[in-house]
């Protein structure tokens, strides 16, 4: 490290000690968000003044906290040769080195991920999610869609996802913000959420909150006897047979049979024979249909009663007949 002058010195130490601190916030039980985004801005303007004055020498020497320091302000100084200086250094540093260079690459403007959100995004972790505020995260849907999924993990309340339920230009995150709404039984969620029925996830929150989608994954979350025979004429069409393979797969926990699609079809010429597509083989599936034993009242998921699984699953049945 070269020397520095008193007050550059100052700020130095400073992010050093803010560094520190930091990480205790984050690793407490809980801690009030606004002081953490406090505490960044602090640490963030110190950083700076150390950046103004000085290059950074990430060294394997270094302590945390200083290693810190360096690295983000390589990072700003000069990210080239200061991210090949990392990759040679970074094998031989303790976990908590590792750490402290992953949090100034995670905090540094000038960092490579900061300029790619996408990279960004994979990056983000609990901790970065609940400090960063909504307006960190819009600036891309990459971004904005970690950062609705660790609210949704957080618990978050529904106000901080539906905003994102007609964001059709943010796909990701109306996806993200969707399932939140859907986990928590929101109205407004099951409303905007007609586009994701034919998504087996989505289909299967949608007939837990009360309102099966009305295809033939609906049909399977019946989980009636009937909705088996209906699933069984599908899988005989060309157009729906590999949706009624998917919803039969959810109803009777079995994946269908598949057979030469040509086949299918009737052609008879070898080439036909050869062909390597295949289609749900239906007569394979009634075969095994005509094996089970399911009583006529009852209501199936996954090949079991429902009245033997969860309480989620159970109340499928009494929701979908309102």
């Amino acid at each position: 490290m070269s020397v520095m002058l008193p007050q550059v010195d100052t700020h130095y130490r400073e992010a050093t000690a803010l560094f520190q601190r930091r990480g205790r916030l984050l690793n407490a039980p809980a801690s009030p968000l606004d002081a953490l985004r406090q505490l960044d801005w602090r640490l963030a303007a110190n950083l700076d003044a150390v950046a103004i004055h000085q290059e950074g020498h990430p060294e394997a020497s270094l302590r945390p906290p200083a290693l810190f320091v360096e690295t983000w302000v390589g990072l700003q100084r000069d990210s080239v040769h200061c991210l090949e200086n990392l990759d040679e250094i970074f094998p031989e540093l303790k976990p908590e080195q590792q750490g402290a260079v992953i949090e100034a690459m995670t905090l540094s403007s000038c960092s490579g991920e900061a300029q790619h959100p996408e990279l960004r995004a994979a990056l983000m972790s609990e901790q970065t999610a609940m400090a960063m505020s909504e307006e960190e995260a819009v600036v891309h849907d990459a971004l904005m869609a970690s950062w609705l999924f660790f609210q949704d993990a957080a618990g978050a309340d529904l106000s901080c996802f539906q905003p994102w339920y007609q964001r059709h230009d943010f796909p990701r995150s109306r996806h993200h913000s969707l399932h939140a709404g859907l986990v928590r039984t929101d109205a407004l969620a099951v409303q905007s959420a007609h586009d994701y029925q034919d998504d087996a996830h989505f289909a299967l929150l949608l007939a837990l909150s009360g309102h099966p989608p009305e295809n033939l994954l609906g049909t399977a979350f019946d989980g009636s006897v009937s909705s088996a025979g209906q699933l069984l004429d599908a899988m005989e069409q060309v157009a729906c047979c590999e949706d009624a393979a998917q919803a039969w797969f959810w109803l009777t926990g079995e994946t269908v049979p598949r057979k030469p699609r040509l086949q299918a079809v009737g052609a008879s010429d070898e080439s036909s024979r050869e062909s390597k597509e295949t289609l749900p083989d239906a007569s394979a599936a009634a075969i095994s249909w005509q094996a089970k034993q399911w009583q006529s009242g009852a209501r199936y998921f996954f090949g079991e009663p429902r009245d033997s699984l969860v309480p989620g699953v159970t109340c499928l049945t009494s929701r979908s007949s309102r």
